[in-house]
């Protein structure tokens, strides 16, 4: 006969279950993605992201006209902060980092960078509606909804 759970949840030393309580509980409530935790297809880190839309940004804005060149870039970062937002969906810098892959798209004067800042804004909106970064992206939906 099969020992019951109980009986067997009770051979378990106290130290392990609360460790085990203890780790399981760090990981559901864990808000923010750690520094040295890697996304996306290129494994990149939360500041990975941050840094390569700032580039992605000055490249744009030195050379507008090949602005499309760098669509393949920023659809990696988009991947990781999906990937990102998947496994940390409170975490507070997700926000700001989907307005700024916004952003990018948006200074990519392409149909395929104007229909990803489009879409990329929605998410924004859809995903966190109350932030900040979200009103300002509705000034946008609403300004290219008017032209």
């Amino acid at each position: 006969m099969a020992p019951s759970v109980a009986a067997t949840h009770a051979k378990v030393p106290h130290h392990a279950k609360v460790a085990h309580h203890a780790k399981v509980a760090a990981a559901t409530f864990a808000k923010v993605a750690p520094a040295d935790e890697y996304f996306g297809r290129l494994k990149m880190s939360i500041l990975g992201v941050r840094n390569q839309l700032k580039d992605l940004s000055a490249k744009i804005a030195f050379n507008p006209d090949r602005g499309g060149d760098q669509l393949g870039a920023a659809g990696m970062v988009e991947d990781a902060i999906h990937d990102w937002e998947h496994k940390y969906p409170g975490d507070s810098w997700l926000p700001k980092s989907v307005y700024d892959l916004s952003q990018v798209y948006s200074s990519i004067h392409t149909p395929e960078g104007q229909t990803r800042a489009t879409r990329t804004l929605h998410w924004l909106v859809d995903r966190y509606p109350r932030c900040a970064f979200a009103k300002a992206a509705r000034t946008q939906i609403s300004a290219t909804l008017t032209k």
